[in-house]
């Protein structure tokens, strides 16, 4: 997130490297436990992946740990934004502009930027700035060398550590 515009009560971002699949899925599924604990109620939440043909795998990798919390997910192929804010919802970064959730994990940001080097700082721009209060990037190896700089602004493992009390979310009056 732009440092201006982060709230001193909202988090440090995280960064996960080198984890993928069921690990991954496993992760994510602690983290929006624990950004539930801390809000209160699940809030608008995104996972956004490197390509469309990324949504529907995450998706059957996530479910399965979800859904033993009673926790919803669902694709938004081709940028559709459907399902409810109830919902974990799944979108190709080049479809999120002009949308902003709570909390959102940026998964895949190595590939993205082998994929599409040209445009690869854009859609990271364009995808941490959606996040209104909790941001973690994901990295299946490790973080692309042009962004190393935001390590030193990331937190690793989970916001235990960096939330701090009461939390308030992003959309409430301050």
């Amino acid at each position: 997130m732009e440092p201006s515009s982060q709230s001193p009560d909202d988090p440090a971002p995280l960064l996960i490297e080198n984890m993928e699949g069921a690990d991954l899925a496993a992760w994510l599924t602690l983290r929006i436990r624990e950004i539930e604990e801390n809000v209160g109620r699940l809030p608008s939440i995104a996972i956004f992946v490197d390509a469309e043909s990324r949504i529907d795998e995450l998706v059957e990798n996530v479910r399965p740990f979800l859904s033993a919390h009673n926790i919803k997910i669902v694709g938004c192929r081709e940028g559709r934004d459907v399902g409810q804010q109830q919902e974990i919802r799944v979108f190709d970064i080049k479809h999120i502009k002009g949308l902003e959730f709570e909390a959102v994990f940026f998964v895949g940001v190595d590939r993205l930027a082998e994929r599409i080097p040209e445009l690869f700082l854009q859609y990271i721009y364009v995808g941490i700035t959606r996040a209104a209060s909790f941001l973690a990037i994901c990295c299946d190896n490790s973080l692309p060398a042009s962004i190393e700089v935001i390590r030193s602004q990331t937190s690793m493992g989970d916001w235990s550590r960096t939330v701090r009390e009461p939390y308030r979310p992003a959309t409430s009056n301050r």
